[in-house]
């Protein structure tokens, strides 16, 4: 799929093709230039519509590597942004275990991201922006004009209070030490509410907490947090759980057993409706669902709830995992036809002339080198293959006077790439 933006609004082409040609998610632009995924987008923008409406789902998205697993979750978050969404993207490391939550709630916290700006200071200080322009409009008494911005802020955050009171009483004092000038103590409320435990006593005391997020709390503090961004307008959470394959990586059966226990944990507390206004989606290669000994089928409680029981290739874009299939030929051709056009207008030149009669015969000789090497057709590399001929050939186009040499080049180029360990999309 790729939208009429690229009749529309001006994108940043050269920056998007760099991208997908060294392999990677571009910084902009993958909702416009994302092919061969239109049901899967259907289904998201119906989620997205139920989460607006108060649902809470977890869900997981799995695929080879090459598939463009990671290409989606940007995806995702784009449409997020475009439906006023808060959107967090985390990626599962030695630094974020999934096993510890607290680590994952406060890089949760700390990677917070909107349409207008990033972090959880920006999200919190737009919303009390936003109330005091309307207790402006309202009284030029400053003094009811507190009165008012107080009371909103005291209505917006009674539901967060009901999940978690300490939270709440944060919020509201950012705002009262800040109207102070105390910003010293304003800027340590910021810390605590991204999960920061190295807060001296005193302080917290200072602005009416005690405690800190912690393996026993932190889910808890997410409820609040996914209620918080709700209730301060924005239509939702969207939380991106990148490389969740990284969980098989920990040492012990009791650490994966942990992290696949918090996963069931989301999972359950968003279809009982703990979570609500909330997207947690898990991005991971096809060995997370299905090793035995590490992988998710290891931890029945999960396993049970989240696994493919019909065992049908019949399409079911409902499932709680969703599978980014290999591209068919039909997908290549537009991924084809689509990349030559955006290269045309990011560097001025007529390509297709030259290429677009070999479309098909490109095409061929990748399905056929798939098939040999015993692959499955993935996006990454015909897409890097393709730019780099497209690069190539529009730089030296006195060189490439007859279509062979162009094939040629496109074979050689497939061998070098598929030879690369690269980080998956």
């Amino acid at each position: 799929m790729i939208c009429d933006k690229i009749a529309g609004d001006k994108m940043d082409y050269e920056n998007i093709l760099t991208a997908l040609k060294n392999g990677n998610v571009p910084s902009d632009g993958a909702l416009e230039i994302c092919m061969g995924r239109d049901d899967e987008i259907k289904e998201f923008e119906q989620i997205l519509d139920k989460v607006k409406n108060g649902k809470a789902y977890t869900k997981f998205i799995k695929g080879s590597y090459g598939a463009g697993k990671s290409f989606f979750l940007k995806v995702i978050e784009e449409m997020a942004y475009k439906e006023n969404f808060v959107v967090s993207w985390i990626t599962l490391s030695n630094e974020i275990p999934f096993n510890k939550f607290d680590v994952v709630y406060k890089n949760i916290a700390k990677n917070l991201t909107c349409k207008t700006g990033t972090s959880l200071e920006h999200i919190i200080e737009r919303w009390i922006t936003g109330i005091k322009m309307m207790a402006f409009e309202e009284t030029m008494d400053p003094q009811r004009q507190n009165e008012i911005i107080e009371r909103n802020i005291r209505e917006d955050l009674r539901e967060v209070s009901e999940h978690s009171n300490p939270m709440a009483v944060a919020i509201e004092n950012y705002h009262k030490f800040t109207n102070m000038g105390d910003y010293e103590t304003a800027k340590y409320i910021q810390s605590w509410l991204r999960g920061d435990s190295q807060i001296p006593f005193t302080i917290k005391r200072k602005f009416g907490v005690k405690g800190d997020v912690d393996k026993e709390t932190a889910l808890k503090y997410l409820e609040a947090l996914s209620i918080l961004i709700k209730s301060i307008g924005y239509d939702g959470l969207v939380v991106l759980i990148d490389e969740a394959e990284f969980i098989m990586k920990l040492h012990t059966s009791k650490l994966r057993d942990i992290a696949y226990n918090y996963i069931r944990d989301l999972y359950d507390d968003c279809s009982a409706g703990k979570f609500k206004n909330s997207l947690f989606l898990f991005a991971s290669a096809l060995e997370f669902f299905d090793d035995p000994k590490k992988g998710v089928v290891s931890y029945p409680p999960l396993n049970d709830r989240i696994e493919d029981t019909l065992k049908s290739d019949l399409k079911d874009m409902r499932k709680p995992i969703l599978e980014l299939k290999g591209f068919n030929r039909d997908n290549l051709v537009e991924i084809a036809k689509k990349s030559m056009i955006i290269h045309e207008d990011a560097y001025k030149w007529n390509g297709g002339e030259k290429i677009n009669p070999i479309i098909d015969t490109i095409i061929d000789k990748h399905q056929e080198n798939a098939e040999l090497t015993g692959g499955k057709i993935t996006p990454r590399i015909f897409i890097r293959s393709f730019i780099s001929i497209l690069d190539t050939v529009q730089q030296n186009q006195d060189f490439f006077s007859d279509s062979n040499s162009i094939l040629t080049l496109f074979e050689d180029k497939e061998a070098e790439i598929e030879k690369e360990l690269e980080k998956d999309w």
